[in-house]
């Protein structure tokens, strides 16, 4: 795992960010239908996706690894988060964990 501001994900090369808000309180089996069936990934270990409300103030990480599937959500202040833009057709942006960072407005004090 490495720490990126403001969330730890685990040590991967890319993050598939899904272009469309969803409700936070879907769980691993829809979260897996929504990989598989409309982003075309299927989940596995290594596999990290990024999901995001309609409101952009809060996202999640959902990964499988040896111990199961594993959900993280992070709520951010409004306008915390800025959304790559995604052509209509687009299944998924894929996103360099390096990058993730980026994604993040800080404001100062």
């Amino acid at each position: 795992m490495f720490s990126i501001f403001p969330i730890a994900i685990p040590n991967v090369s890319y993050l598939y960010l899904y272009p469309k808000p969803i409700s936070m309180k879907l769980g691993e089996k829809r979260l897996i239908e929504i990989c598989s069936n409309e982003m075309g990934i299927i989940p596995k270990e290594g596999t990290v996706f990024l999901f995001f409300n309609k409101d952009h103030d809060r996202i999640k990480l959902f990964y499988l690894d040896q111990t199961g599937s594993q959900e993280i959500m992070k709520v951010l202040p409004q306008g915390g988060f800025l959304l790559p833009v995604a052509s209509d057709d687009q299944k998924y942006i894929k996103i360099e964990a390096s990058k993730l960072s980026s994604l993040f407005r800080v404001s100062a004090g």
